[in-house]
């Protein structure tokens, strides 16, 4: 079993405010160390007029060593701050060029800032570019565990090619990492969702917790949470089941995956939707949203489509990585052999979400073997695995997590709807069923 890794982005981010604040008292400390170096030196220059000579040499030597050193941490911390900003700045820039017009004369904009830092600081734009090229690569990853898995069937090269040329076009579509603001088009016709079962709950303490609620391969596609709380107020909970095979699809088919892939409004989001206001939701209520695989990429879209308060979002095996701004903490779950987190090529280079907002990942399986075809790391049994591993973990991010799940834990009362769904003709007859 594979040990945790947790960082903010696809290039580990870092907090250049902090990194800018801590050059600036490192520069005063440089300051007040010369002007120490300076008096001690005047010093020594009064002892050796009226002795034989100095008695403060050695004391000035080290003060102006201190001196330099202090001038080369704050140039380094400075030069740091920048690389980080110019990741971001990049990143931002690349999903900029592929909205709509006003986004692309603001990726001139940040492109512009980002010219001028370089400029500015030639060892920043170096460590810049060594930070992107440092970070994970996860087809390689990938790559890796599937060529030893399939070397012995003699298939290694086909499934090879087959994942080099998948890459090129994930690359190219970029698909995978969603913008703040990015919106679906389209409508599909009205899903039927009807509730199976109804009982009363308790809130999930831990991320394992919301794991195991994640409707498998069981009744019912899509869970509710209603929670009343001291106020008299709702909060809502809402869990998302991945693409489902054969008769007990519902929307959560093949043909809905590909289209919320390409952006576009599907069954299964729909369907998610008019669950949450079967239970009660009302737009601008407060969602925790969860799901794995398409459940997790209708979660992150729920986040996007700003419908609804987001405080939490946790996916398991997201297909894709969205950018859902300063006020929701997404926790993202990802196995390094999972080919699913392929698609989104990588996800986002710089920090994303509320603050502690983080990507977690472990290899699954690091055993290669050819049932890695099967894509066996991304069964939600080993999400879930992953899952009470990152709630046992002492990274202080989990604290914000822990503090937003105990607010639904305040709830006097949990009540608890399941529903099932199915591929909606019109309006009437999803009214009717």
């Amino acid at each position: 079993m594979g040990e945790l890794e947790i960082r903010g982005g696809r290039v580990v981010a870092v907090d250049t405010e902090t990194l800018r604040h801590a050059a600036a008292q490192a520069e005063l400390a440089a300051a007040d160390a010369d002007g120490l170096r300076a008096m001690l030196a005047h010093a020594d220059q009064l002892a050796a007029a009226v002795t034989i000579g100095g008695g403060a040499a050695h004391l000035v030597a080290a003060g102006g060593e201190v001196v330099e050193r202090g001038s080369r941490l704050v140039r380094a911390l400075r030069d740091t701050a920048a690389a980080y900003e110019l990741v971001e700045l990049h990143a931002r820039a690349a999903i900029a060029r592929d909205g709509d017009e006003h986004d692309r004369r603001d990726a001139v904009l940040i492109s512009r800032r980002a010219a001028e830092l370089e400029a500015s600081s030639p060892a920043a734009a170096e460590a810049a570019r060594r930070a992107v090229a440092a970070a994970p690569d996860p087809f390689a990853t990938v790559g890796d565990q599937l060529r030893w898995g399939t070397l012995a069937a003699g298939i290694a090269p086909t499934v090879m090619g087959a994942l080099r040329a998948g890459e090129t076009e994930i690359r190219a579509w970029r698909k995978g990492t969603l913008s703040e603001g990015s919106r679906l088009v389209g409508a599909p016709a009205r899903p039927i969702v009807a509730q199976t079962q109804t009982h009363s709950g308790s809130a999930p303490a831990t991320i394992a917790d919301v794991a195991r609620r994640i409707p498998g391969s069981g009744p019912g596609t899509i869970r509710v949470e209603r929670y009343t709380m001291p106020d008299g107020g709702r909060r809502f909970a809402l869990y998302l089941s991945g693409t489902r095979l054969g008769a007990d699809a519902g929307t959560f088919s093949w043909p809905s995956n590909l289209a919320l892939y390409a952006g576009m409004s599907s069954s299964s989001y729909e369907a998610s939707r008019l669950a949450l206001e079967k239970a009660g939701a009302k737009p601008g209520d407060a969602v925790m949203v969860s799901g794995h695989s398409q459940g997790a990429m209708i979660a992150s879209r729920i986040a996007l489509e700003d419908e609804y308060e987001v405080p939490l979002l946790i996916g398991f095996g997201n297909p894709v990585q969205a950018d859902v701004g300063a006020h929701t903490l997404q926790i993202d779950l990802r196995h390094s052999d999972d080919p699913v987190p392929l698609l989104a090529g990588g996800g986002q280079d710089a920090e994303i979400g509320a603050p502690g907002s983080m990507v977690v990942e472990r290899m699954a399986d690091p055993t290669p073997w050819i049932g890695d075809l099967a894509a066996s790391a991304h069964w939600m049994d080993k999400y879930t695995d992953t899952a009470g591993m990152l709630d046992l973990s002492t990274d202080p991010r989990m604290d914000g997590v822990r503090e937003r799940l105990a607010e639904f834990a305040q709830a006097e009362s949990v009540e608890v709807f399941l529903y099932a769904t199915a591929e909606g003709v019109s309006a009437s007859s999803a009214d009717e069923g």
